[in-house]
């Protein structure tokens, strides 16, 4: 461990606030106050020398927004000194919000104790031009967040912006891109691919620990004891990363093609071993550098849309051809995704637990016959022939980023398995759906796609190459997916060995869990050295990662 020890600033400053610290306006400054003077109870003074003190004010959104580590430090000083709990939200895309915030709830509120922190104003990027790194502090999002609540992102001072400006580019980024930094990497999120890994370019990290220590992590590929290999992916239960460095590369295109087809005539043997021109899934995600499909199970639909691309050099006269995930009508995809999002309210009451009463019974059906006809009519368009784009990799490779999830807000539940068994996989998934009603496995696709494995601890794709299988569940739906939806498929897959994405919702095994990763005892070792006094372990990874209180 490489521990550059407690910053200066803490050992200059000391906590002196109540406990009762409830929110005033946040206008993005310190305030300078007579040392003498007590501090308001809404507020979180630290003292320094020369008889002046700062207070950290709660914002009105309910979040405290640091601008430096010093902040951050002051922070924990106060939640150990008044045994808080502090967690750091990201863009908020997680699947369960107890796994974001100190709480579950939608968003802190002013009479919430704890210390939920925003990063909106640790958002900078520096750049190394001879080693041709990049140094991003955590509360940058890697895209345009058009829902960041601090209204700060904006298309141009994203890290992918800032990187595509100087020529540079990541070997990958995910399927969307409003992700913060430091969520990202905290719930170890990754791309569609076999071939790139974002993990395989973070070369640095700096943390501030559960003590408010400022410590510091380098990458050595040949010590994989190295806390590194922790701290990476770490669901924010060592501390609040404030920064990471990643070995850029030069810019590049992509360009590539979508088909939809019935999964029989899908151009990938999804369900067997392939042959000659037509691959199996496990060796499409093998040749193909980027690839992702979403697939439409349910009994009458049955089609698989495969999206694929690869590398071209960048060009001075290039001209992008963007990808449409939905078919534009008069040059816009909103009318579409409207329609989408009418189409999933419409059937929400038909998805698990399924129609409660006389009337939705009656409804239900008129309405599930009709369900295939008119989702097959959205895939329509597809069916036609293969969509052909291109375009820079900061717009193309994040597909999704161009859906407005305002209309189309999504769950998800995603497990990572490893590749060998992709055919046996793909067909216990098509059985389920085919014997079951959508009343059970409900109206929503399942997106399939692809990570390489790496040495992160806690890595879902720890030293083995994966294809991850992601159930969608449409968030406006009155049903508790983590009750009535999910667990179906925990069970149904269970023989294979998966590890579930971090950030999205988790089966409820302890036993299970930490015995699918190597390393998990020397993670809780790590975790209590770095965190003594659990101020970042909530109820919510108390309880599913079985921490002890």
């Amino acid at each position: 461990m490489i521990c550059v020890g407690i910053c200066n600033i803490a050992a200059k400053f000391r906590v002196i606030a109540s406990s009762d610290i409830f929110g005033s306006m946040y206008n993005g400054s310190w305030h300078h106050h007579d040392d003498s003077a007590e501090a308001p109870p809404n507020r979180i003074r630290i003292r320094e020398g020369y008889g002046m003190a700062q207070i950290i004010e709660r914002g009105n959104d309910g979040f405290y927004h640091p601008k430096s580590e010093d902040d951050l430090i002051a922070l924990i000083q106060h939640a150990r000194d008044n045994k808080l709990k502090v967690r750091v939200r990201g863009s908020g895309h997680s699947s369960a919000n107890a796994s974001i915030y100190t709480g579950d709830f939608e968003s802190p509120s002013q009479s919430n104790p704890n210390i939920d922190i925003y990063m909106d104003q640790m958002c900078g990027v520096t750049f190394d031009e001879a080693n041709m790194l990049a140094t991003v502090e955590a509360g940058c999002h890697i895209g345009h967040d058009l829902e960041d609540i601090a209204g700060v992102s904006t298309a141009h001072n994203s890290f992918m912006s800032r990187l595509q400006a100087k020529g540079w580019a990541l070997p990958i980024t995910g399927g969307i891109a409003r992700q913060t930094i430091g969520g990202f990497l905290a719930m170890g999120s990754s791309g569609g691919s076999l071939t790139y890994s974002l993990l395989d370019a973070l070369q640095h990290i700096r943390v501030v620990d559960g003590t408010g220590t400022v410590q510091e992590f380098n990458r050595d590929d040949n010590n994989l004891d190295d806390p590194f290999w922790a701290v990476g992916v770490s669901m924010g239960l060592l501390g609040i990363v404030t920064s990471v460095t990643f070995k850029c590369i030069e810019t590049y295109n992509i360009k590539g093609q979508e088909t939809t087809s019935r999964d029989d005539k899908c151009p990938v043997d999804c369900f067997g071993d392939g042959s000659s021109g037509r691959p199996s899934a496990a060796q499409f995600f093998k040749d193909t550098p980027y690839g992702r499909m979403m697939w439409w199970p349910q009994r009458g639909i049955e089609k698989i849309i495969v999206w694929e691309a690869e590398r071209i050099p960048a060009e001075a006269n290039f001209k992008p051809k963007p990808y449409q995930e939905f078919a534009p009508i008069l040059g816009s995809t909103k009318p579409a995704q409207i329609a989408a999002s009418l189409l999933f309210r419409l059937y929400g009451f038909i998805n698990p637990p399924g129609p409660q009463g006389i009337l939705q019974n009656i409804a239900a059906a008129v309405l599930k016959p009709l369900f295939p006809l008119i989702v097959n009519s959205f895939l329509a368009s597809g069916m036609k022939g293969p969509q052909k784009f291109q375009d820079y990799w900061c717009d193309g490779v994040p597909m999704d980023d161009r859906i407005d999830y305002t209309l189309i807000p999504v769950k998800f539940s995603e497990l990572w398995i490893p590749v060998d068994r992709t055919k046996e996989v793909f067909n216990k998934i098509r059985d389920h759906f085919r014997t079951h009603d959508i009343t059970q496995v409900g109206t929503f696709t399942v997106e399939v796609y692809a990570t390489p494995a790496n040495n992160f601890w806690l890595s879902p794709a720890y030293q083995r190459d994966v294809i991850k299988y992601d159930m969608f569940w449409f968030a406006k739906n009155p049903g508790d997916p983590e009750r009535d939806f999910y667990p179906q498929f925990w069970q149904l897959l269970d023989e294979f060995d998966y590890r579930p994405h971090w950030g999205k919702f988790l089966p409820g095994d302890v036993a299970r869990l930490s015995s699918s990763y190597p390393r998990w005892d020397d993670f809780m070792a790590l975790r209590d050295t770095m965190d003594p006094d659990q101020i970042f372990v909530t109820d919510y990874w108390r309880r599913h990662l079985g921490i002890e209180a």
